[in-house]
């Protein structure tokens, strides 16, 4: 193929779209809650949610996941053009670090009977399934939106979204979940996220390239 026929080619493809972040990020936090609140609309959320909130523990099951969807997602919008190949990234680190402390603290000052009481099999598996799952569409139109970008470390853009859109889901999920013990939300909806942060350094990886 010659310069001229090359030329031709290009000038017909179509147009890729620009590169909107903000309008990214509303479409992703719009599909999570949708998935999350047809979610809760089938089971509805825990019986006595609103008293049980005024404990500081399930207090911190919801806004520890949202801050890192607040600090995780907006770093995804901006590692997707090539100026954003290095982001500061301390800020992750003190929801991440206060959830992993609480876990800790948790697991010291509780009874060792009452560490793992929680940790049924059943329970694992509808927590981390059910994030997992309320995580999976809307980070599939994540990966298909971020495609618009030009990453430099789609990796990494993709890791990010993996963690901004399982941390909302789980934000969501956490309205039903009644395990309440901060060593079982902090391990096993950390297993959730983790799995999705590495679901989404995959896709990255193979879709975000360019």
């Amino acid at each position: 193929m010659n310069t001229d026929d090359l030329i031709a080619r290009l000038a017909a493809e179509p147009p890729r779209p620009s590169f909107q972040p903000q309008r990214i990020m509303l479409a992703v936090l719009g599909a999570v809650a949708l998935a999350c609140g047809l979610f809760l609309g089938v089971v509805g959320i825990r019986d006595d949610l609103f008293d049980a909130m005024s404990h500081p523990a399930v207090q911190a099951k919801t806004l520890l996941p949202f801050l890192i969807c607040l600090v995780a997602l907006p770093r995804a919008m901006r590692s997707a053009r090539p100026e954003g190949n290095r982001l500061p990234f301390a800020a992750l680190s003190w929801p991440i670090g206060a959830a992993i402390a609480l876990g800790i603290w948790s697991w010291v000052t509780l009874p060792s009977s009452a560490r793992l009481a929680e940790m049924t099999m059943p329970a694992i598996a509808e927590c981390v399934g059910l994030i997992l799952l309320l995580t999976s569409a809307p980070l599939g139109l994540a990966i298909s939106r971020l495609r618009s970008g030009a990453p430099t470390r789609p990796r990494m853009t993709g890791a990010l979204a993996g963690l901004g859109v399982s941390a909302a889901a789980a934000t969501g999920y956490s309205l039903f979940c009644t395990q309440d013990n901060p060593v079982f939300f902090v391990i096993w909806y950390g297993a959730a996220l983790l799995v999705a942060t590495f679901a989404g350094a995959y896709a990255g990886a193979h879709w975000l390239r360019w």
